[in-house]
């Protein structure tokens, strides 16, 4: 799909990369990560990571459903989470993330 152009051109997330996305994922699971766009990333480096070493065509069949899919989730991250650092006088660094929200409701395929 086109829309994933950018997708295939961007790194591929490292191993440490990849564990802490695992680790997002499981405290999300576990109730401890609300943050949905850092999960949806989490989600979509995984899934890449899974396309890449299982070898999947992203061309057709499963394998270009997981390419939608990871496309969506990581246009879903960068829409939906901003995370803003900021310094105190005392130079410390405390990070706080925003997470926004649509209320716009996806286009259903049977409308088409």
């Amino acid at each position: 799909m086109a829309d994933n152009d950018d997708d295939k051109n961007s790194p591929k997330p490292s191993n440490s990369e990849l564990m802490a996305s695992a680790k997002v994922m499981s405290d999300a699971v576990m109730g401890q990560e609300t943050d949905m766009g850092k999960i949806a990333g989490a989600a979509a480096d995984v899934l890449d990571a899974a396309a890449a070493y299982g070898v999947i065509d992203e061309t057709q069949g499963i394998g270009k459903l997981a390419d939608q899919a990871e496309g969506y989730l990581h246009k879903y991250e960068t829409t939906h989470s901003t995370t803003v650092t900021k310094t105190d006088a005392s130079g410390n660094q405390t990070s706080e993330t925003t997470t926004t929200t649509s209320t716009t409701a996806p286009a259903d395929d049977a409308d088409k």
